[in-house]
């Protein structure tokens, strides 16, 4: 008898149903397992070159940057009215203290001074009488009151036209460079106008700006470098750390005292600003070294006794043209020196020892 043609049809629908579902129970497989298979199949295992390193224990330096400065800078000012009668130092000049920088005119003041001392010597004789009749009860106690104070006044008066004369001669407050002159034979000087520019360059100083982070390694008193541009260097101390930041930089002030007895450091020179400060344990590594993680952190990569990739942040210690000293370090550690720019933190690799 044939056989219907639909009942074929429905036939091999069913055996090809039969057979997906047998074949799905068979070969079937867990997708975490499948995952973990093709991130394998991706990532194929490395092979790196480490360097064994040792840390040492070396002082921390903070190195900042910064320039040369007086140790003092004031502006000469007048405190006498009158025309500038002689200008005794040059612009540029080295002066000592005391040292007359400007002579401006005595005009009358001479006079004027042995007029008022004249006056002193009669207050005073009028009050030695008055208190001679007083102690005779011969004066009443108010005549002795006013003698002794019209004495007081003349007392008053010549000392003040004996300073005004006094300032007449413009001195050095201490010695140091008469930078700047802003006056010349024949000018007027009114009270409070400027004069010229001293500097104090004994000791010079060199200021930098430390950072929050560079901040509590540094204390007023502690020894110091600067590197100058033309490569001396020369030693001093922290004369000065500021307690409170620049509002527009946020860093704080830093003063390095330095010698300089000949005046051979000049003011505005460029100079570097190294402090030793705590000594701590390091490892020295090239600059080509350093990797930055994906957070943003700074440091090495190395390899752990399981030969896995990991990443530790670090701080500079110290650093030099050629190398950097890095902190927060194991004291033993397998860096890798080949390779780290092709691995990530935790991957597995292949060794090869330098």
């Amino acid at each position: 008898m044939k056989i219907k043609r639909t009942y074929l049809y429905a036939a091999a629908l069913l055996l090809l149903m039969a057979l997906y579902f047998v074949s799905g129970w068979i070969f079937a497989t867990d997708p975490d397992t499948v995952t973990e298979v093709e991130q394998e199949r991706e990532r194929p295992v490395m092979t790196v070159r480490v360097r064994h390193l040792t840390g040492e224990e070396i002082p921390r330096e903070v190195v900042l940057a910064g320039r040369t400065a007086p140790g003092r800078r004031i502006i000469v000012r007048a405190e006498t009215p009158g025309i500038v009668a002689a200008v005794s130092a040059a612009r540029g000049s080295q002066v000592a203290e005391s040292d007359l920088l400007v002579k401006i005119a005595e005009e009358d003041r001479p006079e004027r001074l042995q007029s008022a001392q004249a006056i002193l010597d009669q207050r005073r004789l009028e009050y030695n009488a008055a208190r001679r009749l007083r102690d005779q009860d011969l004066q009443a106690e108010n005549l002795l009151a006013l003698a002794l104070a019209q004495l007081r006044t003349a007392e008053q008066q010549v000392r003040n036209l004996e300073l005004d004369l006094k300032r007449t001669s413009v001195r050095a407050a201490f010695g140091g460079i008469w930078l700047e002159r802003h006056v010349e034979q024949g000018d007027y000087v009114g009270v409070g106008d400027p004069i010229g520019i001293l500097l104090d360059t004994d000791p010079i100083i060199v200021v930098g700006h430390a950072t929050e982070w560079q901040l509590p390694y540094l204390a007023v008193g502690e020894h110091g470098e600067a590197r100058l541009s033309d490569g001396r260097r020369v030693e001093g101390y922290l004369r000065y750390v500021a307690s409170e930041s620049d509002d527009r930089t946020r860093t704080y002030r830093i003063e390095l005292a330095i010698p300089n007895p000949a005046g051979a450091i000049a003011a505005g020179m460029t100079a570097e600003l190294v402090v030793e400060t705590e000594r701590v344990v390091a490892h020295r590594v090239s600059p080509a070294l350093i990797s930055i993680n994906d957070d943003g952190s700074f440091g090495v990569k190395h390899v752990d006794a399981d030969d896995t990739v990991r990443f530790v942040s670090a701080d500079i210690v110290k650093s030099s043209p050629d190398a950097l000293w890095l902190g927060s370090l194991p004291e033993q550690i397998r860096l890798i020196t080949v390779g780290q720019g092709f691995t990530r933190e935790g991957d597995k690799v292949k060794v090869v020892l330098e």
